[in-house]
């Protein structure tokens, strides 16, 4: 059993887990090396690889990641920010797009202008922000027996530039140079990954899957996916509920990883308690690689460093 070649668990603070991505990151690779991740559910261990100089290859099809990662790496001046959304006009009313019952018309107006501007215009690091923030601000009204309540009006170019704002104070300056530096890259699927390394190994992996409700999660945010385009189907083709689906996902990934690490080569493993991927280690130890470390975080966190051997 997988188990059983697993290292027990070190269980460290919440804080020493965090610095567990920098520890490994410069163990492992050297400014310039290209690391890759199959998914991203959060942004530490990416950040850790920008922030070292490390070129970071994200392949997950989950179309909200790049979405609500990206801009994260880019900081534009909030001076910036004004002026462009300056040029946004909203002239007359829009035709409704399905949405517009669940928006105060100014809102809706709002929004379907931003839209028209944003596909129009270059996606420069003021538009991600502008992309990003926009969609943020729609929510989904609340109901009452049933209907509807009382739509407010939500300024979305105030929204956007009170949260930028604040977003944009609490970015160290000598981080932000480093960001721009070395931004990931969001690639939409293997073959893109294959164009970049054009044959070579990565000496790092990062394997951290994540699982959720989609079609709970697409009732909840419909605004937000509407103003990205984004459908059902194309959230849906990303995720599997199944757990025989899951299961044979996690080899693929695996599978995935192993054909792109070099001998000697380590792949981080990141796992929370609710989510099994024993097929992953099992196939990881049929292919004789090695568990060197393993920890636990407080909030029970599980991370695995796995060694290929050969």
């Amino acid at each position: 059993m997988p188990s059983q070649k697993l290292k027990e668990l070190v269980k460290i603070s919440d804080w020493d887990f965090l610095g567990l991505s920098e520890k490994i990151i410069s163990t492992y690779t050297k400014p310039g090396d290209k690391v890759i991740l199959p998914y991203m559910s959060a942004d530490n261990f990416v950040f850790e690889l920008a922030i070292n100089e490390r070129q970071c290859l994200i392949y997950d099809n989950n179309p909200l990641v790049r979405i609500n990662f990206e801009a994260d790496f880019f900081y534009p001046s909030l001076a910036g920010i004004k002026t462009r959304l300056s040029e946004i006009k909203v002239v007359g009313d829009f035709p409704d797009c399905g949405v517009k019952k669940f928006l105060h018309p100014r809102t809706y107006n709002e929004a379907m202008a931003i839209r028209l501007f944003l596909d129009s215009e270059p996606k420069d690091a003021i538009n991600l922000w502008i992309k990003y923030l926009s969609a943020e601000a729609l929510r989904m009204p609340k109901t009452s027996k049933g209907e509807l309540e009382e739509l407010e009006y939500i300024d979305i170019k105030d929204f956007i530039l009170k949260k930028y704002k604040i977003s944009f104070s609490e970015v160290d300056p000598m981080r932000l140079l480093l960001l721009h530096k070395s931004a990931p890259e969001f690639l939409h699927d293997e073959k893109e990954l294959d164009e970049i390394l054009k044959g070579t190994k990565v000496k790092l992996a990062h394997y951290a899957p994540y699982r959720f409700n989609v079609r709970e999660y697409f009732s909840k945010n419909l605004l937000k996916l509407w103003f990205h385009n984004i459908s059902k189907e194309q959230l849906m083709s990303a995720f599997v509920e199944d757990e025989t689906a899951w299961n044979l996902r996690c080899k693929k990934d695996f599978l995935s990883l192993h054909k792109r690490l070099g001998s000697g080569g380590m792949i981080l493993v990141e796992k929370a308690n609710e989510y099994a991927i024993e097929e992953f280690f099992k196939l990881a130890f049929f292919y004789g690689y090695e568990n060197v470390r393993a920890f636990c975080s407080a909030k029970g966190m599980q991370a695995y460093l796995m060694k290929k051997l050969g």
